[in-house]
């Protein structure tokens, strides 16, 4: 979320959604698992790397780049850690994608 100050009156107006045009063709949030997707941030970030929880859910494309980032970092927990989840997506995506009842 961005913050944008309003000049005229030194008053900071209601946080806006960065981006939000790259959400428009998301057809449902991903709910990561909430206890690896909280040690991926935390392991990113002891990486100078932070990552939106929010973007996670919502954004496949940015979700899957930052997994993809994280491989490539040299951390060994951090790239299982990185694998864990994107298994947990491919899983997820044949769920969606299997054959109509």
């Amino acid at each position: 979320m961005a913050y944008f100050a309003n000049p005229s009156s030194n008053r900071v107006s209601a946080p806006v959604m960065r981006d939000a045009s790259r959400r428009v063709d998301q057809h449902a949030v991903l709910l990561w698992p909430d206890e690896l997707l909280t040690l991926f941030s935390l392991r990113m970030s002891s990486h100078g790397m932070s990552i939106s929880r929010i973007d996670m859910r919502c954004d496949t494309q940015y979700a899957l780049q930052q997994l993809h980032d994280a491989r490539e970092m040299g951390d060994t927990t951090l790239a299982l850690i990185s694998e864990e989840l994107f298994c947990w997506f491919k899983d997820q995506q044949t769920r969606l994608s299997g054959p109509p009842h």
